[in-house]
């Protein structure tokens, strides 16, 4: 039970008005060619900021690190790639929340096989005592951080949200269903 952490929840509004500051950032010094987003948390914040500076084409690292609210496991690890041709390209790596910079750092670890033409890093959060700091980023944040794309997933690992989600619906659907996503 995680009924104890200190979190924040973060909501569409700000999520979009996060990111869309953050395409204003890189744009006044960037352009990139292609966005790499780390999957899973990255996913949905890479999707939008690619939408707000007009970039379609997005590969994606899955990576595993966390093994649930808080609880990192020993290593980062990569589960898989989908990456387009990247030679010669100006990369935009996209993740949601920066605590470590270890996942952030296998990524690039990874992408260091690539003959591209730049590489910058942007994330919504970062956490304070967080050793890598991304190229741009909206905010530093010392709590656990839940986006509304997880909200099932934070119930399930017991952390108690529901004055923070919009939306009572899917906190229903969170606790009738079973993990796997159909009824119990």
């Amino acid at each position: 039970m995680v009924s104890n952490i200190k979190y924040r929840y973060i909501g569409w509004l700000e999520i979009h008005r996060a990111l869309s500051i953050l395409a204003e950032r890189v744009l006044e010094e960037y352009s990139p060619d292609t966005i790499v987003s780390i999957v899973k948390g990255g996913l949905i914040p890479a999707r939008i900021i690619g939408d707000l500076l007009g970039i379609d084409e997005i590969g994606y690292v899955g990576v595993k690190f966390y093994k649930g609210v808080d609880k990192r496991g020993e290593k980062p690890f990569v589960t898989f790639t989908a990456l387009p041709r990247l030679d010669y390209k100006k990369i935009l790596i996209v993740d949601d929340v920066i605590e470590s910079g270890r996942t952030i750092n296998t990524v690039v670890d990874l992408l260091s096989k690539y003959n591209y033409s730049g590489l910058k890093s942007l994330a919504l959060f970062v956490k304070p005592w967080s050793p890598f700091k991304p190229d741009y980023y909206y905010e530093v944040v010392d709590k656990w951080v839940v986006f509304p794309w997880e909200v099932c997933e934070t119930v399930r690992e017991g952390l108690d949200i529901t004055r923070d989600v919009e939306d009572p619906l899917i906190l229903d659907y969170c606790t009738s269903a079973s993990p796997a996503g159909g009824k119990p």
